[in-house]
């Protein structure tokens, strides 16, 4: 039983030793203004898709999965929020925004190969 807890355990580690990369951004706090879109460049070109989940106390954060960019590889990838301009409104108040756009500063990315070739074995008499 021993053994095969231990051996479920490592095939599960193993699995997320090699998830694919994904690119998270720190949340957009619900009292900031929040982005309509939000968008990747990939040395300088269009990224993957990209989304803008909302969590529970509002945030956002903008989450995209890198798994399409080629392995090895090295990648300079900027982040781009679009605003739409707009008021929101509260009790005697209300806080009005120009849209807009806002990038990030360039996030340096190497993806490294695992080596190709495995252990050299031989049987000692």
């Amino acid at each position: 039983m021993q053994k095969t807890l231990s051996a479920l355990i490592l095939l599960l580690a193993s699995c997320f030793a090699y998830a694919a990369p994904t690119l998270n951004a720190q949340p957009v706090p619900n009292t900031a203004p929040q982005p309509s879109t939000a968008a990747i460049t990939v040395n300088g070109a269009a990224g993957p898709a990209c989304t803008l989940p909302v969590a529970a106390d509002g945030s956002m954060t903008l989450t995209c999965d890198l798994v399409s960019l080629a392995v090895p590889g090295t990648y300079t990838i900027v982040a781009t929020y679009t605003y739409v301009a707009g008021c929101v409104n509260a009790a005697n108040a209300a806080t009005c925004s120009t849209g807009g756009v806002a990038s990030s500063a360039p996030f340096v990315l190497t993806r490294a190969a695992f080596p190709a070739t495995g252990p050299a074995l031989r049987v000692s008499p």
